[in-house]
């Protein structure tokens, strides 16, 4: 997949440019559906299937008090993009004079001058250009002037909830990590580089992988829950089963919040390795107990029902 960091002219013109435009934030099942009829279409033209990105996330430029949280990094949503068949994404800087350009300077520019865009798809409530007065219905009768068509593309909807970013924010922030799995398509996953802890969890008989999570990522609500990881450099490749805890360790006196991973499968020399921990179940939430005993009690019975909710879970990836 061919990545090309802001304006370049129309010398970079690809064949009949097929775009999708979006932030695609967790690249969840309402983006596959944008991405995948964007890629669809492109193949039947014979052209290219190109998203249309921003970086940083407008928020960070327009309202940067925020304490934004990310669903991904943006490498991550490349990864992703690029597996639903992508070949080219655009990303514009975006800047406040970016931010400025007006709805008509917004498609004059970017879509048609630039990228030179012969269908364009959207999700159906997209809006755009300087204050967010653009919207699909505008960018419609724009592509009547300039010659692209738009196709705006209705929410993926799981029951009666529609899949939004926002929404799958909500359920991790809830431990809901189930559901966000639902709406994603696959588990939501948070990686660290393994870093040593006060080896309290091996003294009790349960060592873990420890460490902290990114400050810009979505955090799943402190508690336990049954993953799959994957560790760097552990052969064969593949996914391993384990349970791990978010919290402060309130029984140990502990403050600072970390992700500890408990894998069934010993592993050694793990320090400076990287993890990545996909969430498949929420067991229960952070307690505090009277003391190591009884937290050893628990572990027992939270390490069962980890095996029993992954001896039943299928190993899902994008899409599925």
């Amino acid at each position: 997949m061919e990545i090309i960091r802001g304006p370049k002219g129309q010398g970079r013109r690809a064949t009949y440019p097929v775009a999708a435009i979006g932030n695609f934030d967790g690249v969840h099942r309402g983006h596959q559906a944008i991405l995948k009829q964007t890629v669809d279409r492109a193949k039947v033209q014979q052209g290219t299937g190109i998203v249309l990105t921003f970086e940083p996330h407008p928020l960070k430029v327009l309202a940067p008090s925020l304490d934004l949280k990310f669903l991904m990094t943006f490498e991550e949503r490349l990864h992703w993009i690029e597996r639903i068949g992508v070949q080219q994404v655009r990303c514009m800087p975006f800047t406040h004079d970016f931010a400025n350009l007006t709805p008509q300077e917004f498609v004059q520019s970017i879509l048609h001058d630039e990228i030179g865009a012969k269908e364009i798809f959207v999700g159906d409530h997209f809006v755009f250009g300087k204050d967010r007065k653009g919207t699909v219905r505008d960018l419609q009768l724009m592509g009547r002037d300039l010659d692209f068509l738009v196709h705006a593309v209705e929410p993926v909807r799981v029951g009666d909830r529609a899949i939004s970013s926002s929404r799958i924010r909500e359920c991790l922030f809830e431990g809901h990590v189930a559901e966000a799995r639902e709406f994603l398509g696959r588990p939501y996953t948070l990686a660290g580089r393994i870093i040593p802890g006060a080896h309290r969890g091996k003294r009790l008989g349960y060592p873990t992988a420890n460490f902290r999570p990114p400050q810009d990522r979505v955090i799943p609500r402190n508690g336990i829950y049954a993953v799959r990881a994957e560790l760097e450099g552990h052969a064969p490749p593949g996914m391993l089963d384990g349970v791990t805890y978010i919290g402060i360790q309130p029984t140990m006196g502990t403050h600072e919040r970390m992700v500890e991973t408990h894998l069934f499968k010993p592993q050694t020399e793990l320090y400076g390795r990287t993890i990545r921990v996909s969430f498949v179940e929420w067991i229960r939430p952070e307690l505090v107990f009277k003391n190591p005993t009884e937290l050893v009690h628990q572990m027992e019975e939270d390490l069962r029902k980890a095996k029993a909710i992954l001896s039943e879970a299928p190993f899902s990836g994008i899409g599925s």
